[in-house]
C-alpha cells in the first residue's frame, strides 16, 4: 500500500514537474518575438526623443547652444537576461549625450574652474531633456521601486591647477568615493576645507551637479531605487581639447515590462494575441503585390490619431511575408503618409510592377500581378456620398470650421447657432465649400480603384482592405467631421454606390454610414484583428480559402465581439467591374 502511494505521489510530482517545463518551454518560444516586439516599442519612443531633441535644439539662441555645430544623439536598447525558471527580464538602457564638431574656443561651456549646472549650455540641456523624456515619454519605466544604474560623465578641459579653485560645499563634502577618470578606477575625495586642486576633483563635482540637478527637477527619480556612477574625463592634447565638452547620461532601469512580459506570454498560451507566433509557410506567392497604408499619428491636432493604425500595418506586412509567402521586396509599409506620398511611393509603384511584370499575347498585355492595398487610417463621405481616405498633411488653412474647433467657434452637427462650448464631444460639419476643398486634398476610393482599371493597367486581381470610418467618427466613436448633410434627408434616401470601372472588390471594416471600433485589448481595429486571426488559425490553408470564405468567417465572429463590447459593428463588401457577377467570391490570395 505504502508502495502504491508512494507512487501515485511521484507520478502527481512528476506531472507538476513536466507541466511546469512545458510552460517553459512555452515561454521560451516567444521570448524571442516578445522582445522583438517590445524592441520595436522602445526604437519608436527612441524616435521621438531623437526629433524632439534635435527640434530643441535647433531653437535654441546661439548663446545657449554649445557651439553651433552642436548635437544630441538619443539612444535607447533592450537588454535581456534569462533565469533558470524561465522568465525574462528586460532592462532598458537610456543614453542621452550632447557632442559638438569643430570647437575652436575654450568658452563655450563651463567657464574655467566652475562646476555649476546652470553655466554650462551641454548640462543644462541633458538634465532638461532627460527630465521631459522621463515625465512624459518613459513615465511607466520609471515607476516606484524600480531599481535604476544611473551613469554620469562629466570632463574638464586638462588645464594646469595653479590655484585652488573654492568648493561651497552644496553637494556635500566625499571622502574616498570611487569614479573613473581617464579609464582609471580612483578614490577621489572633495571638501569644503581642502577644495578643488585638480581637474578630476572638478570633472566630479560638475557631475555631482548632475546628480543634483535631476533629483531636485524629476520627481520619478525620487521614487526609484538609484544607484550612481561617475565617469570623469580630462583631456590635454590640441587634437582632443573639444573632447571636455562631452556631456552624457546612462540610465539602466531593472526589469522593466515586467508586467507586459507576463501578460503577453499568457495571451501567446491562449494563442489569441496576433502579434505573435506569426505562421511562417513554405509556399511561394511571387505574383501578389501589397501597399499597406497605415496613419495613425496625423500632423493637425484638430484631426485626431487613429488608435493601433501604425501596428495594424507593422503586423499586417509581417503576415504577408511570413503567411502570404509574399516576397519582402513586394511588401511595402507607409505610415503616417500623404497624398503625395501614397501616390508617388505607393500607387505609381504598383502600377509601374504590374505594367512590369506583365506577359505579352502579341499586342495584348496579359495581367500577372495580383494588387492589394490596405488602409489604416480616417475616412470621410462628401455630399454625393463619395468616399475618401484621409492622408496626412491636410491644409487647414482655407477650412474654417477645423480652425474653429480651436477657438470653439465652430458649427456644430446638430445645432443652428455657432458653438460657445468646448468641441471634443460634438461633430465639426464642414459647409458645402469646406467638404468640396478637405475632399480635394483626400483620396477617393473610386480614383484609387480606377488606378487600377484594367485596361490602362494590367491587373489581375485587385483588392482594396479599408479599417476606417466614413460616418465622422473615430475609432473611439467620438465625432471627428462630417459633410453638412441634413439630417432630415437622410433617412430612406438611395445611397450612392461607387462606379468602380476597375475589376476591384473592397473589404470595408464597416459600412459607410457606421463607425470602425478598435479592439483596444489587442490593440488593433478590429477588421484588421480578425483578419490576421483567421490568417494565424489557417496557416497554409489561407491559401485554399476563398474571398467568401474569409468574408463569412471573419464577419459573424467581428459582430459578435464587436456587440459583446458594445461597439456593434459589421463589416461589408463592395465588387465593381467583371466581379458585379459574383465570380470575386472564388477569388483567393494567391490565383
Amino acid at each position: 500500500m505504502k508502495k502504491y502511494i508512494h507512487f501515485i505521489l511521484f507520478s502527481l510530482m512528476f506531472t507538476s514537474l513536466q507541466a511546469q517545463n512545458n510552460e517553459k518551454t512555452l515561454n521560451r518560444r516567444y521570448q524571442g518575438e516578445i522582445r522583438d516586439s517590445l524592441s520595436q516599442v522602445v526604437l519608436e519612443r527612441q524616435k521621438t526623443m531623437q526629433r524632439y531633441a534635435e527640434k530643441t535644439l535647433a531653437s535654441l539662441p546661439n548663446d545657449q547652444k554649445l557651439y553651433d555645430e552642436s548635437y544630441i544623439r538619443v539612444e535607447t536598447d533592450l537588454i535581456d537576461t534569462f533565469y533558470v525558471d524561465g522568465s525574462m527580464h528586460l532592462d532598458l538602457l537610456y543614453r542621452l549625450s550632447y557632442n559638438c564638431k569643430h570647437i575652436e574656443g575654450y568658452t563655450d561651456d563651463y567657464p574655467l574652474g566652475t562646476y555649476d549646472v546652470d553655466s554650462s549650455n551641454s548640462a543644462r540641456a541633458i538634465c532638461s531633456l532627460t527630465k521631459y523624456f522621463i515625465s512624459n515619454l518613459l513615465n511607466d519605466i520609471f515607476r516606484p521601486g524600480k531599481e535604476a544604474e544611473i551613469t554620469i560623465s562629466s570632463s574638464a578641459d586638462g588645464t594646469e591647477f595653479t590655484t585652488t579653485v573654492p568648493y561651497d560645499g552644496r553637494f556635500g563634502d566625499f571622502r574616498y568615493c570611487p569614479v573613473t577618470f581617464n579609464g582609471e578606477r580612483l578614490r577621489i575625495s572633495v571638501d569644503r576645507q581642502s577644495g578643488i586642486n585638480n581637474n578630476c576633483q572638478l570633472a566630479y563635482i560638475r557631475a555631482q551637479g548632475v546628480r543634483a540637478k535631476l533629483e531636485e527637477t524629476i520627481p520619478a527619480l525620487r521614487q526609484t531605487i538609484n544607484n550612481f556612477r561617475y565617469v570623469t574625463q580630462s583631456y590635454k592634447d590640441s587634437v582632443n581639447t573639444h573632447y571636455y565638452r562631452r556631456s552624457s547620461i546612462e540610465i539602466r532601469v531593472r526589469d522593466v515590462f515586467a508586467e507586459t512580459v507576463e501578460r503577453m506570454q499568457r495571451q501567446r498560451m491562449e494563442d489569441a494575441f496576433v502579434d505573435l507566433n506569426i505562421p511562417v509557410t513554405e509556399q511561394k506567392n511571387p505574383d501578389t503585390y501589397v501597399l499597406i497604408i497605415a496613419n495613425e499619428q496625423y500632423e493637425k491636432e484638430l484631426i485626431p490619431n487613429v488608435p493601433y493604425a501604425l501596428n495594424d500595418g507593422e503586423i499586417l506586412s509581417r503576415y504577408c511575408v511570413r503567411t502570404l509567402g509574399i516576397p519582402q521586396r513586394q511588401v511595402k509599409l507607409l505610415s503616417n503618409a500623404t497624398k503625395e506620398t501614397i501616390f508617388q511611393e505607393g500607387v505609381h509603384w504598383l502600377t509601374d510592377l504590374a505594367k512590369a511584370v506583365a506577359g505579352h499575347n502579341g499586342d495584348t498585355q496579359v495581367p500577372r500581378a495580383n494588387i492589394i492595398i490596405y488602409f489604416a487610417g480616417h475616412g470621410f463621405t462628401d455630399l454625393s456620398d463619395q468616399h475618401y481616405l484621409i492622408p496626412n498633411g491636410i491644409d487647414i488653412n482655407d477650412i474654417a470650421s477645423l480652425q474653429g474647433k480651436k477657438n470653439s467657434g465652430c458649427k456644430l452637427f446638430g445645432r443652428k447657432k455657432e458653438n460657445t462650448t468646448p468641441t471634443d464631444n460634438f461633430d465639426i460639419v464642414l459647409s458645402k465649400k469646406e467638404t468640396r476643398r478637405l475632399a480635394e486634398q483626400c483620396i477617393s476610393i473610386d480614383e484609387l480603384c480606377n488606378m487600377f482599371n484594367s485596361k490602362a493597367v494590367p491587373v489581375k486581381d485587385f483588392t482594396l482592405i479599408v479599417d476606417a470610418s466614413f460616418d465622422g467618427n473615430g475609432r473611439d466613436g467620438k465625432p471627428i467631421l462630417r459633410a453638412d448633410r441634413p439630417q432630415s434627408n437622410d433617412k430612406g434616401k438611395k445611397k450612392r454606390k461607387s462606379n468602380l470601372r476597375a475589376d476591384a472588390v473592397i473589404l470595408l471594416s464597416a459600412d459607410f454610414d457606421r463607425t470602425a471600433y478598435a479592439f483596444d485589448q489587442y490593440q488593433h481595429g478590429f477588421l484588421t484583428y480578425f483578419l490576421l486571426k483567421e490568417m494565424k488559425s489557417l496557416k497554409d490553408n489561407i491559401f485554399t480559402n476563398t474571398y467568401q470564405d474569409l468574408y463569412e468567417n471573419i464577419g459573424p465572429k467581428l459582430s459578435k465581439e464587436s456587440a459583446l463590447q458594445n461597439k456593434w459593428q459589421e463589416i461589408s463588401g463592395i465588387a465593381g467591374g467583371k466581379y458585379k457577377d459574383g465570380s470575386w467570391q472564388k477569388m483567393k490570395v494567391k490565383n
